[in-house]
């Protein structure tokens, strides 16, 4: 903070000054010209600075000056990476809380209009940063809940690309050790799901809901029926580790899931009744859209 307000700013092309005031004795330390600060040679500039400083040592405490010394030299390594990746923290904690705020909006057209603007802004922010976990899961659930909420009643093919793109975001916002992609076998998928905690929960939750949703627009399609039991072992082990996510999500899910398919492709109406009840018990019949899809699909 003391260099950036006394001229020390990433960019700068003119020669650096910065006044160091030590017991009231004050050095003048001058950069090379020409160069931006994160472009200096970290050992030469170290060595000018080592040779500037020492001159106030009689008046400066050794302790002092191992601390000055660190902090310039910590200054130096903070390169382009390490600032973007605080932006882009700063940048999913304000958009998380937007969404949460989204929940409670009355006004569905403002709702979806700023759903709408934060995807794009989701998406740029992810070319910086594509390994982003928190910004992959924002997107996941941004395309996943924008396709259900406002696209799914009025143009299912659109619907079912913005699933497609909040899966791939899906997988994505896994810890890197538990990735997977859509090609695991329903065998090694069933040994990976128990090292998953409670911490992982919204990773696998938008997962399994939009590969779900993703099948469900493609029940013709022999390849993504396959899937289908990929989804429900996903959903098995959200629904084991905390029920309550978002609204009770997984039951609205396993609702809609057994209900909207006909028996011969593993519907089972009365079971994804049990479940919708089960949404509406956990929320005290607050939730609104679990009604909704309970009276369409059951």
């Amino acid at each position: 903070t003391y260099f950036y307000k006394n001229g020390f700013r990433r960019g700068t092309k003119t020669s650096q000054v910065f006044k160091m005031n030590f017991k009231h004795k004050t050095q003048i330390v001058n950069f090379p010209k020409g160069i931006p600060w994160n472009k200096l040679q970290t050992s030469n500039y170290v060595s000018h600075f080592t040779l500037q400083i020492s001159r106030f040592m009689p008046h400066v405490s050794r302790f002092t000056f191992y601390i000055l010394y660190f902090t310039l030299f910590s200054l130096l390594l903070l390169n382009s990476c390490s600032l973007n990746r605080f932006v882009m923290n700063s940048a999913s904690s304000f958009i998380e809380d937007g969404v949460l705020a989204v929940y409670e909006e009355e006004d569905l057209e403002l709702a979806e209009q700023f759903l709408a603007s934060n995807l794009k802004t989701i998406e740029i922010l992810l070319t910086k940063d594509p390994d982003n976990t928190r910004l992959n899961l924002l997107a996941a659930q941004g395309f996943g809940a924008y396709a259900m909420a406002f696209i799914e009643d009025n143009d299912p093919e659109r619907a079912s690309r913005f699933y497609l793109r909040g899966l791939k975001y899906s997988f994505r916002a896994l810890p890197k050790k538990k990735r997977f992609n859509k090609k695991i076998t329903p065998a090694d998928l069933e040994k990976l799901l128990p090292s998953y905690n409670k911490n992982d929960v919204p990773a696998l939750f938008w997962l399994g809901y939009n590969w779900g949703s993703y099948v469900m627009h493609h029940l013709n399609d022999p390849k993504e029926l396959i899937n289908l039991s990929k989804v429900e072992m996903l959903m098995r082990r959200v629904l084991e580790l905390d029920e309550k996510y978002n609204f009770a999500g997984v039951h609205l899910f396993y609702g809609t899931f057994y209900a909207a398919r006909p028996p011969i492709l593993g519907g089972n109406p009365e079971l994804g009744r049990k479940h919708f009840l089960k949404n509406m018990e956990l929320n005290n019949n607050k939730f609104l859209m679990t009604k909704v899809y309970y009276a369409r699909y059951y």
